[in-house]
Parts: C-alpha cells; structure tokens; sequence
C-alpha cells in the first residue's frame, strides 16, 4: 500500500514539474505531396479566372550559348540532373592529298595483309543528343478524365488509354530511329501518380540531356461531367513553362508538327505565370505538356478514338522529337 502510495506521488510531482519522458519511437511519415487548387495537372483543370500567357509559336527564339534560362523551380532542388554538356559540334574535317609525281616512285610488290583481329560486328549502341522521357498522364484509377458517353450508350473516350496508346505510337518510331527514351509510368492501373512520375523522369540515370514530354488530351467546361462542351471548343495547345526559353522553343516545334500533321484548330503555345503545372514546375530538364484535341468535344472525341487520327499525332511528336534531335535547342 505503501509503495502504490509513493509511486502516485512521483508521478504527481512528475506531472507538476517535469521529469524523464519515455522515448518515442514512432516513426515519422513524409507528409504527401499537396497540390493546392491553384496548380492545375494539366490545361483541362485550368479554371477560367487564370491569368494565360498565349505566345505565336511562329516567334522566333534565339538563346545564345551564353543565355541563362530557367526551366523549372529551381529553389526546390539542390542539384540539376540535365547538367550534362551539350554535345561539342561536329567539327570539320580537310583531308589534305598530297600530290605525287608517279616517275618519282618505285613500283611495289602488293603484300598481303596482316592478319588482324577478329572484329565486334555488334553495332554501337545508339547514342542520341538527347533522352526523351515520355509521360503518358493519368492512370485507370484517375478520376474524371473520360468522355460523356456517346449515344450507342457503352462508347467512352478514356484519356489515360488514349495518352499511352500515343506514347507507345511514338516509342516505337523512336526504337526505329534509334533515339533513346524513357516511358515515366508504363503501368495502366494506376492514379494520377503525378509525384512519381516527375521523380522517376528526374532520377533517371543518362548520359547525355533530358526533356520531358507530357501527352494529354485536352477538357473544356461543361455543365456536368456527363455533358459534352461547346463544339467550339477544340483543337491543340502546347504548354511549356513559364520563362524558359528551351521551353518556348520545344513547344513552338511541336506545335507547328501538331497543327501540320492533323489539321486541328490552333489555340497556340500556353504558360502560367503563377501555379504552373506541376510536371513542369518539378522536372528537372527542359519540358512541355501537348494538349491533342479536346475528349469532351463530341465531335473532336470521335475523331480521336480513330487510329489514322492518333497515329498522325504519334506522328508529329515524333517529327519534332527528329528536329530537335538534329538541330538542338
């Protein structure tokens, strides 16, 4: 009794003044990532009260090797990944051959050649100007992200089926060329994994440059989500971020494919000088979001859940993929 007593009071004077606390060995969890609702994923979630910088992808930009450039929120990193040095030009070289008088010189017994080594007839691997990291968007688990249905009652435009059927339209042309890539989120049922697709496309190991690019199609408001928008509303944008110049750059080139390749209506190359989108906030290379057509435009959706239609689209990321590949940024 006595001892119960002594232990209630060294554990009042305890309470009253302070005194040894056990050790809490409770791990403590990272705090996710939070997206406030000024930092739209992509153009569909841009809301009309945004301030919109719309740039004529027709300017020219010219960046001087002595240009400074910025093309992501470098206050949050310590480190750059695409630090790597642009590749020296080509130089040129002058093949001298000296002229010879034939009466100066003897006639020689041709010799058979030395025996040489066997030779690796394995060709090199490729080695492109830059590593593409292809971002497909949104997952199966994404919310909203589809068509109303059409009037059959079953048929949905699905954006996160139609971004990975472009990109692997495009990954193929590109095994064909030899140009390197990286695909950020091959796996379909999946959500938005916005987080993990920027840290995997920044992480990833390369030799030689990165830039992103991020394949979407396009939302414009709508009464409900199962009602179609305004036909006139359509067409393509590019989006890069908001003053970079290799950003500005990269857009306008595949704008100009896009527009060239599909027909579409041109609605021009975008940045947001406030709550930029996320992918090219945190990406730690040159970047752009491409916005093909609108999915909740009954027309525009029609035409792209049609196979010529997707593969003209493949077709013009790959062409600007080809032209910066050849003449840089």
């Amino acid at each position: 009794m006595f001892q119960k007593l002594l232990e209630a009071i060294k554990s009042l004077f305890s309470t009253l003044f302070g005194g040894s606390q056990k050790e809490n060995n409770t791990p403590v969890r990272p705090k996710p990532v939070v997206i406030s609702p000024e930092e739209p994923q992509d153009a569909s979630e841009v809301t009309p009260d945004s301030v919109i910088v719309v740039v004529n992808e027709m300017d020219h930009i010219i960046i001087r090797p002595t240009d400074e450039d910025v093309d992501f929120d470098d206050d949050i990193f310590d480190n750059r990944s695409d630090t790597q040095p642009e590749p020296a030009p080509e130089r040129e070289v002058i093949v001298i051959t000296p002229t010879i008088n034939p009466d100066t010189v003897e006639a020689e017994t041709p010799q058979p050649p030395a025996n040489e080594p066997d030779r690796d007839e394995t060709p090199a691997a490729p080695k492109g100007r830059y590593l593409w990291c292809l971002d497909n968007g949104h997952g199966k688990k994404t919310s909203g992200k589809r068509s109303p249905l059409f009037s059959d009652g079953t048929t949905q435009f699905l954006e996160y089926e139609f971004n990975r059927d472009i990109v692997k339209r495009i990954s193929k042309q590109l095994d064909e060329y030899g140009i390197r890539y990286f695909i950020t989120v091959p796996e379909e049922d999946i959500d938005d994994f916005l987080e993990g697709r920027v840290n995997r496309a920044n992480e990833k190991a390369s030799d030689i440059p990165k830039i992103f690019v991020s394949v979407h199609s396009n939302a414009a408001p709508a009464a409900t989500a199962n009602t179609w928008a305004a036909d006139s509303i359509k067409g393509i944008e590019t989006w890069f971020y908001h003053g970079s110049k290799r950003g500005q750059k990269l857009a306008s080139i595949f704008q100009k494919y896009l527009l060239e390749k599909t027909g579409f209506q041109n609605r021009h190359i975008k940045s947001k000088p406030q709550g930029q989108f996320y992918v090219l906030r945190k990406t730690q290379m040159t970047s752009v979001l491409t916005e093909n057509g609108f999915y909740n435009n009954k027309g525009e959706a029609a035409e792209l859940m049609k196979p010529e239609v997707r593969q003209k689209i493949a077709d013009a990321h790959v062409a600007a993929i080809l032209e910066v590949e050849k003449d840089g940024l």
